[in-house]
């Protein structure tokens, strides 16, 4: 069984939301056969910022969407974009 490296972008719903309070959810919200790799904040546009978080895990059926269902159920997240997905 192969490794997947799973990149997102995470957008805040709201730009005064305070994004310490997602940066420190994330890492609690990864189900179990997902590890978070990386966590970046980037500024986007006029003062917005987008959180980019990078996963390892392992090439199992529905790891992915179990992972995109639970990043896309923290608080203060409006969206999550995938960046990309590749086997490593």
């Amino acid at each position: 069984m192969g490794k997947v490296a799973a990149a997102y972008n995470l957008m805040p719903e709201d730009p005064e939301y305070p994004i310490e309070n997602i940066t420190d959810a994330i890492p609690k919200a990864v189900p179990d056969g997902a590890t978070l790799s990386g966590l970046e904040v980037k500024p986007l546009a006029f003062g917005l910022k987008v959180i980019e978080v990078t996963f390892i895990m392992d090439d199992t059926e529905g790891i992915i969407d179990r992972l995109e269902e639970s990043l896309g159920k923290v608080p203060g997240v409006q969206n999550v974009e995938t960046l990309s997905l590749t086997l490593i």
